[in-house]
């Protein structure tokens, strides 16, 4: 009768373990770890993408690149490394954006740069830095709420937060802004 219990103790042993090896990974290696604490599994990943936007006269409105994407459905929102955002007015006037992440919100069209932020005016040549960026890509603005440097023919302004309109091409540096000019000619 001893053999036979340690023969039932051990199956009811194996059993538990089963149904815990089950839970944990049987449900195709899903981390329950992430799951449990709030985070999303990624629904899609693409790799180096470019996307294209057209205005309604078939010119190119925007461009969006990136190294990699991996979107969230139910966030709708999308992470993106190495992104690079390229807005065209039609008019030979583009603006571009770069940064090392960024996080794109479907539903309302805005774009969260971070980390080595540049945002420049084809045009004009100059150049926005900062750490993060906000661009709302339907209202065609940037704004920044951290320090941010501004260069342009090697003049040099720095401040603590910037609002740029793209369409208008102008650009609110404020507050405590600080400049560099250096003279051109003789």
């Amino acid at each position: 009768m001893g053999g036979s219990r340690r023969t039932w103790v051990l199956a009811t042993v194996l059993a538990l373990l089963s149904a815990w090896y089950w839970t944990m990974v049987g449900d195709g290696g899903i981390d329950r770890s992430t799951r449990g604490k709030g985070a999303e599994v990624v629904q899609t990943y693409l790799v180096n993408t470019r996307s294209l936007s057209f205005a309604e006269d078939g010119a190119l409105a925007e461009v969006m690149e990136a190294t990699r994407i991996e979107h969230f459905a139910g966030d709708e929102v999308s992470s993106l490394q190495q992104p690079r955002f390229y807005s065209h007015d039609g008019n030979n006037r583009t603006w571009a954006a770069t940064a090392e992440q960024g996080r794109l919100k479907h539903r309302t069209n805005v774009l969260i740069l971070r980390r080595n932020v540049v945002l420049s005016n084809d045009q004009s040549g100059g150049s926005l830095q900062a750490q993060a960026m906000t661009l709302n890509l339907r209202l065609r603005t940037a704004q920044s709420k951290v320090p941010v440097t501004a260069q342009l023919d090697g003049n040099i302004l720095r401040a603590d937060g910037m609002f740029a309109n793209l369409a208008k091409e102008t650009i609110l540096l404020q507050p405590n802004v600080e400049g560099t000019y250096v003279p051109t000619g003789p």
